[in-house]
């Protein structure tokens, strides 16, 4: 058995629960979703803000060294395909490890268990996906010449989201093989039906043995068969079958005569997994690559250098198996397609680059506008795993310095309200971007529409905006001054949860040196040790913080008055003026939002976004920071449920939310007393004199 792993700088970017807050995330366990080896999964609420959580129960209290290794192996993983973890709870009488919430449920309820239609273009975006996934495990930590080997892949592991994205999950069996060297298990653990025969005879554990399984995966999602049934084995027949008995193996509602090519290519790749000799079996990289070519191959897109024999022979798959195990080490690096951007891609974090031509068929030729500026426009598109993205297609070169830096600061941040970003693409004339897809588009979309928008939810909007802010300027790993936070720049997924994006025009990635002079993200150890000697060096993010702190006033004032169509800056003067005519704004309020008992939390927060918006420079000193807006936006939601639904309603409110918050330094109200300000304009409101 691997090694445990140090409670390290891993399990510190995870939540530690108690049992109480356990107990009340679960509602004490009461709407059970799955089952496993270790543990029961039960659906849970983290905290105010109505995040969907899984939380998985182990059910024995003596398997707390199974359940170590499992966060630790867990925690160190962070890719798209792959479950996020969220926190952890070791009490005296449980073990539960909390995650994210995946809709869809799992892929063998949706095989098996439903009558859902299941295209084949969507299931090779689900095997790609967990291909990925794997190959991800398999050579994430190739630097320090360790690989993670799942040892529990089947369909039940593997959830889907709404776009059927594919997530893996379940990390019980999972193990760190340091220094890539093969370990045996003293005790063979798993599921029979998939497990790779070679590691059930001798226990020899190897990242084949995920192959293996992944084969078995691959039948089931083309026949949409149990591997095993009654007497029944897929893997021997499909070893037996050929021709018309063959095709007749396949699920009727994708198999046809445009289809029958790629599924019999689907079925050899699962054969190959499926080897005794497992030294045989292709790497999982190569697996999905060639699920890729399949894929674009379904869907008649542009061959690429390797699918031309993608229907004809095997040879070709043998060399590129060879050539890319001598750059396995190097196969996470992505950006080795274009040498002149070389330099720049490799500031990027964790990003995958594209080609023009890949984005073509992403979009499918830029077919689905969303929208867009002067500076860009954004257009929707499906990677090859299902996933829903955004292409952002940047017009102007006059600014792709500024464009490059913001990605590349947005590539090194991981929060859950900061708009993710997936890719890149420096080939063109111009920057191109690859998003997350916020499916309810951007707060203004929202404003202006008619859908209903209750007040909680605005509240909500408002609080996870104010706690992402205070991230940004109280990041352990730099500070970072925004400085073009608007209505626009905030979306909002299906969940109205905020995300907010558009680091391009502001943000530059510092270095620790002496020659730049305008940063907007710094440490807060460089920013304390030059701050009082040369404040000039960092007016930047000095003052992006301050427009952040005014930019979102007009935030909240947009939010209570459901008011786009007159500037940020005219919308402040109008709230000014009514409250002091008399000393309320209930004249700007959204009338959908005035019953009687909303309209002291609305005052309150009139009030709050008018203190960001000060522009005295004797008053600067009265703007809160975001930290304290992100307070005091909770203790108003508090005192209104209080008022509302009774002051038990949400007892998790705001443990949660402040304990993950790093530290704020103590530069906001320095840097007012070391720099004077004057408002220059309603775009950028703020500027060092």
């Amino acid at each position: 058995m691997a090694k445990i792993l140090a409670t390290g700088d891993t399990w510190n970017n995870l939540r530690n629960f108690t049992e109480d807050e356990i107990g009340r995330i679960t509602k004490n366990y009461g709407t059970p979703i799955g089952e496993g080896g270790f543990g029961e999964v039960f659906k849970g609420i983290l905290d105010a803000d109505y995040d969907l959580v899984a939380v998985k129960r182990y059910i024995r209290a003596n398997l707390r060294k199974e359940f170590m290794e499992e966060v630790s192996i867990h925690s160190q993983i962070s890719h798209k395909n792959v479950v996020k973890l969220i926190g952890y709870c070791i009490g005296e009488s449980t073990l539960t490890l909390v995650t994210e919430y995946i809709s869809k449920g799992n892929l063998d309820d949706m095989l098996h268990n439903s009558d859902t239609a299941i295209s084949l273009d969507i299931r090779l975006g689900v095997a790609i996906g967990c291909a990925e996934a794997l190959s991800y495990m398999h050579s994430m930590h190739l630097s320090s010449d360790s690989l993670i080997c799942h040892g529990d892949i089947k369909p039940a592991n593997i959830l889907l989201n709404d776009n059927f994205t594919a997530k893996v999950s379940d990390f019980g069996l999972s193990r760190l093989l340091s220094g890539g060297i093969t370990q045996y298990a003293s005790k063979v653990i798993g599921s029979i039906d998939y497990m790779d025969p070679v590691y059930l005879h001798t226990g020899r554990l190897t990242p084949r043995n995920d192959a293996y399984s992944f084969g078995i995966v691959l039948l089931e999602l083309v026949t949409r068969k149990r591997v095993k049934q009654g007497g029944m084995n897929l893997i021997g027949i499909f070893d037996c079958a050929k021709g018309k008995e063959l095709r007749e193996l396949f699920d009727a509602s994708i198999a046809n005569k445009n289809t029958m090519d790629i599924l019999e290519e689907v079925v050899k790749l699962a054969t190959e997994c499926l080897r005794l000799d497992s030294q045989n079996r292709p790497q999982m990289y190569n697996v999905a690559k060639r699920l890729r070519m399949l894929k674009r191959d379904l869907k008649g897109r542009p061959e690429n250098a390797y699918s031309q024999s993608i229907l004809a022979s095997h040879h070709a798959w043998h060399s590129i198996e060879k050539h890319d195990h001598a750059q396995l080490k190097k196969s996470f690096s992505f950006f080795k397609r274009n040498a002149s951007n070389s330099k720049i891609l490799s500031e990027f974090s964790n990003v995958r680059s594209f080609t023009v031509e890949e984005l073509k068929e992403i979009t499918e030729n830029y077919s689905y506008l969303l929208g867009g500026g002067i500076s860009g426009k954004f257009y929707k598109g499906t990677l090859d795993d299902n996933t829903a993205v955004v292409v952002r297609k940047f017009l102007s070169t006059d600014s792709k310095e500024a464009f490059i830096n913001g990605g590349i600061v947005l590539s090194k941040i991981v929060h859950k309200n900061i708009v993710k970003l997936l890719g890149c693409c420096l080939e063109a004339t111009a920057p191109v971007f690859i998003y997350e897809y916020a499916e309810k588009g951007s707060l203004v979309d929202i404003l202006g529409s008619q859908e209903a928008f209750p007040l909680e939810v605005r509240i909500r909007i408002a609080i996870k905006t104010a706690e992402t802010l205070q991230y940004l300027h109280s990041s352990a790993t730099g500070i970072i001054g925004h400085g073009s936070v608007s209505a626009s720049t905030i979306l909002l997924d299906n969940n109205f949860r905020p995300k907010l994006t558009d680091f391009s025009g502001a943000c530059k990635l510092i270095k620790d040196s002496g020659d730049n002079a305008s940063q907007t993200v710094i440490s807060n150890y460089l920013l304390e040790k030059v701050l009082c000697n040369d404040p000039s060096r960092f007016s930047s993010v000095l003052m992006n913080m301050e427009s952040d702190v005014y930019r979102f006033g007009g935030v909240l004032l947009a939010l209570i008055s459901r008011e786009i169509s007159i500037t940020s800056d005219e919308l402040v003067v109008k709230f000014s003026e009514a409250y002091q005519t008399d000393n309320g704004g209930k004249a700007m309020f959204d009338r959908d939002i005035t019953a009687e008992h909303d309209i002291t939390a609305l005052e309150e927060i009139g009030r709050l976004a008018l203190k960001c918006t000060i522009l005295n420079a004797d008053e600067m000193v009265r703007r809160p920071t975001m930290k304290e807006l992100a307070e005091q936006l909770r203790m108003i939601r508090r005192s209104w449920k209080e008022h509302t639904t009774g002051a038990d309603s949400q007892v998790t409110e705001t443990k949660g939310a402040t304990a993950i918050m790093p530290m704020e330094p103590r530069l906001p109200n320095l840097m007012r007393h070391l720099f004077g300000y004057r408002r220059i304009s309603a775009s950028d409101p703020m500027r060092t004199c």
